[in-house]
């Protein structure tokens, strides 16, 4: 089966509603659409997390969701002293604004259920270049 795969990194801050101090936060994540019917449901994805601040570099795994309007990022991950927590945000595309709008990704960082923290994340490579860089045609072996 011809499969599509997504390789993307994302590089910004997290900052803590407790601190209010900015921390470099990064992920990479890799997503393999599945059912190529219907690529906008979510698709679950694996990758790795890093806070250098923390000294932590982690596995992360969550939801990949494709919207007209942008992206819908949902991860889950471990931070060792915090525990389980859930990074959510999207994409949301303007015509008026379109570099910064294709490029930057708002979250907020949940810890069961309540809001903890912010995080602003951004597609630093070339947009140009996203489709050969980021995009590949694979197959999947059931």
């Amino acid at each position: 089966m011809l499969t599509l795969k997504l390789r993307e990194t994302m590089k910004g801050w997290l900052e803590m509603n407790d601190t209010h101090n900015k921390e470099p936060f990064e992920f990479s994540i890799d997503v393999t659409f599945m059912n190529r019917l219907r690529p906008w449901k979510p698709q679950p994805f694996v990758g790795v997390l890093t806070l250098p601040s923390r000294n932590l570099t982690t596995e992360t795994h969550g939801y990949l969701t494709l919207k007209a309007s942008g992206p819908r990022y949902e991860l889950r991950f471990n931070i060792p002293g915090l525990g389980n927590v859930e990074a959510k945000g999207e994409k949301a595309y303007d015509l008026l604004n379109l570099k910064e709008s294709l490029t930057m990704c708002p979250m907020t960082l949940y810890q069961n259920g309540t809001a903890i923290g912010y995080i602003e994340v951004a597609y630093e490579d070339s947009i140009l270049a996203f489709a050969l860089k980021s995009l590949r045609l694979t197959h999947y072996a059931a």
